[in-house]
């Protein structure tokens, strides 16, 4: 527990610290510089048809690399009904740990001419539904007399490394101090229900038997897998993945492709070991050949492409959520953000899932 658990959820907050302090840092240097604000007033008018407003850019394009540092690039915009705005629809960049499920999906589903163009669509649809979403919420739910967009650009000059290195420390240490913490609680709570209840009794003996391939001079890592896939199956996550099977069935998703999704709450690459361990390949990485063997036997295309829909929709981890708590200083606002994802990822899933098995659409491997 205190190995696998703690350390584990300590890891979880301190992996995100360099992409975080590295944000910050090239943030200063932009503001400093005087480059910001003409970068900001460059794309205003295009970011204001869609209910954003020029300094919402900057942290648009940081999502495709992590959510938890754009979010909080925007601090730099002043207006508070902009800045929620750009917060929420933040999640729909399509964040570097969504990338090893595509490159696992893809490359295993779709024959190698439709690879960069499945790959290209799956990033365009995060972004046309994040404007579409800035929209939407500018027109209801933060409806307001449009701001006049007025600003003083500095001149060019050259910033100081002591002033960089102040403003990185001290937004570096807020975030360790403040969404450090509840990243980690939440690391924990995920590894108990990874881990937990521990099975005790197996289908198979596997002592004996990796005992005896042992002693054969064999490989043990097939009854390894299987051994895990078992104990991962038997525990809360396995369990309640069964228990939603039911509820996720319509969107094209079994008990195992759910059960991963929870243990990718932590992390969006977490899936793919996940599904790695559930289909006794080990903690597969996206490059796994046995664990593309093993999807393509048992999902088709359009499953493929739901999984990836439904990861790009829906929340993209826990540390988000704990993100965006701390920046709007509301768990009410980071639950319902959850809540409004989730329901968007299943519908859109859904829909996809079902005309698809109606039409007959990518029922069938692309040759």
């Amino acid at each position: 527990m205190v190995i696998d658990g703690i350390i584990a959820g300590v890891g979880g907050v301190i992996v995100f610290l360099p992409n975080i302090l590295f944000l910050f840092f090239a943030i200063a240097i932009l503001e400093e510089s005087g480059y910001m604000s003409r970068a900001a007033f460059v794309m205003d008018g295009v970011m204001r048809k869609f209910g954003l407003q020029g300094k919402s850019f900057v942290p648009l394009v940081l999502g495709f690399g992590c959510t938890v540092p754009a979010i909080m690039a925007t601090r730099t915009i002043e207006s508070e009904r902009d800045r929620k705005i750009t917060i929420m629809v933040l999640p729909f960049m399509s964040c570097g740990a969504r990338l090893p499920i595509y490159a696992l999906i893809i490359p295993a589903f779709f024959a190698k001419q439709y690879q960069a163009f499945t790959m290209w669509m799956i990033y365009i649809i995060g972004v046309l539904v994040a404007l579409i979403a800035a929209r939407i919420m500018k027109s209801t739910l933060f409806k307001g007399d449009g701001e006049v967009y007025l600003m003083e650009l500095p001149p060019y000059r050259m910033p100081s490394f002591k002033s960089l290195m102040l403003h990185m420390w001290d937004r570096g240490r807020m975030y360790l101090q403040k969404a450090g913490t509840i990243i980690l609680l939440t690391s924990i709570v995920l590894y108990i229900c990874n881990t937990y209840p521990e099975k005790k009794d197996f289908s198979v003996d596997y002592d004996s038997k990796i005992t005896q391939v042992q002693k054969a001079g064999g490989d043990t890592s097939a009854l390894e897998n299987a051994r895990l896939s078992e104990k991962l199956e038997y525990t809360i996550s396995g369990r309640v993945g069964k228990a939603l099977e039911p509820f996720f069935a319509p969107i094209g998703f079994d008990w195992k492709i759910t059960t991963a999704s929870i243990g990718a709450l932590a992390a969006k690459e977490v899936f793919v070991a996940q599904m790695g361990i559930l289909y006794s390949e080990g903690e597969a990485d996206e490059e796994s050949e046995g664990l593309r063997a093993q999807l393509v036997k048992h999902y088709t295309p359009l499953q493929a492409f739901c999984i990836m829909l439904f990861c790009l929709l829906s929340i993209p981890c826990l540390a988000t959520l704990a993100i965006i708590k701390r920046e709007l200083n509301s768990w009410k606002m980071a639950f319902v953000e959850a809540g409004a994802l989730f329901a968007l990822a299943y519908v859109a899933t859904l829909i996809v899932y079902q005309l698809g098995t109606v039409l007959q659409i990518g029922t069938k491997m692309l040759q």
